[in-house]
């Protein structure tokens, strides 16, 4: 996943004076030496051919920063000083006010973004509005053709990028005869490629945000070339109205008295026991939890081990209660897409466990140890009941 370093950020230098070739030197927290960039290609239009300087007011360290080498050799992305992005304004106080009132404290403002795409660390990007930034004369200038031509090429680095993180598999030929594979080992593979899927479409929107969804770059990035332009499927003669001409022709008119009947009998339906033990234990963690500051770590980064704790848990029981709530359960059609999930919940649940002892070591944790080893005990007992149930199922 990109590396995002703008907390860790001391002061830094671009220098782009030099066509087709952007070096520059980061200095961080937590590294004596400089991280140095060589990287082909060129900033957009503002400030291509300028040297930039910037300063952070308030550093702090990053965990993220011990991956980053200390050269960083590849091609650039985006890089301006006139991306804009909403701040809160000096004098607001939002803690404690609506959404429209919070959009109305904030104003817009020039943020400066770095982006480059190494060879030994991905995608790598600085994004602040709170940097003192110094940009120098040009000392050469960029047209505006030259500034669209190396956005597109922009454009191409991340969707390579991102294809390295979907890793789509060769296309393959079906055959009518050959059957579904309902296996573990099927279900993994497709679970797999559709995480790594929802990784890179999270990547894309974080970058280009909900403006991307129209203007094609998501599409363009995520490979989708089906959406782009004219050839998108949305795009049709009858301009979306053909489903009223298909809903008056549509035989099978809506029968209340059985859906209500059908609602009757799913709601009488019992919840599996360890998806009830699941969700009983997420219930608590929200309320037992709630504002819990964790100062068990001196980073800024969000991947604390309590937020490692929570996630990992809610992850277990949003997935037991998609996979154990199947209609038929535990029925022999559904156990291998089952038994994929309960695997994913075993290593949610060890990962749990681990976030969990961090907290138990945390000086900041000591007066609340017996409401954690509570949530321990309920831990172990998710995560065997999770493999008794793949032992049973296995033997079906």
């Amino acid at each position: 996943m990109a590396l995002r370093l703008d907390k860790a950020i001391i002061r830094g230098e671009i220098d782009n004076t030099s066509r087709g070739n952007v070096r520059g030197k980061l200095w961080l927290v937590g590294h004596a030496d400089p991280i140095t960039l060589d990287l082909r290609g060129n900033a957009w239009r503002d400030v291509a051919g300028c040297k930039i300087t910037f300063t952070n007011p308030q550093p702090e360290a990053q965990d993220s920063t011990a991956l980053l080498r200390p050269k960083q050799t590849g091609h650039v992305g985006d890089i301006t000083a006139t991306r804009k992005v909403r701040v809160i304004s000096d004098d607001s106080d939002i803690e404690e006010t609506s959404e429209m009132e919070e959009q109305a404290a904030t104003e817009w403002s020039n943020t400066l973004y770095l982006e480059w795409f190494s060879e030994e660390n991905g995608r790598v990007f600085i994004e602040s509005a709170d940097f003192e930034t110094g940009i120098s004369a040009w000392v050469w200038e960029m047209d505006q053709a030259e500034e669209e031509a190396q956005k597109m090429t922009n454009l191409h680095t991340m969707r390579g990028w991102l294809a390295g993180i979907i890793q789509r598999p060769e296309p393959q030929e079906e055959e009518d005869s050959e059957e579904f594979d309902d296996s573990e080992e099927a279900w993994e593979s497709s679970l797999k490629q559709s995480d790594r899927l929802s990784d890179a479409h999270m990547e894309a929107l974080e970058k280009y945000g909900t403006e991307g969804l129209h203007d094609d770059r998501v599409a363009f990035v995520m490979g989708w070339d089906h959406m782009l332009g004219g050839d998108s499927p949305r795009e049709t003669e009858d301009d979306g109205e053909s489903w009223k001409t298909a809903a008056e022709t549509d035989p099978h008119e809506f029968d209340e008295e059985d859906f209500d009947q059908w609602l009757e009998e799913e709601e009488s339906k019992e919840d599996h026991p360890l998806q009830k033990r699941a969700h009983d234990l997420v219930i608590r963690l929200m309320n037992e939890l709630d504002e819990q500051n964790d100062e068990s770590t001196g980073t800024s980064d969000d991947n604390t081990p309590l937020d490692r704790f929570i996630r990992n848990t809610m992850n277990i029981s949003g997935k037991l209660a998609g996979a154990l709530g199947m209609g038929g359960f535990p029925g022999s059609e559904n156990n291998g897409y089952i038994l994929a999930i309960l695997r994913r919940c075993l290593n949610w649940a060890n990962e749990a466990l681990s976030a969990l002892k961090e907290l138990m070591e945390s000086p900041a944790w000591q007066e609340r140890l017996d409401l954690l080893n509570d949530f321990r005990t309920e831990l172990f007992a998710l995560r065997d009941g999770i493999t008794d149930l793949r032992k049973e199922l296995r033997e079906k």
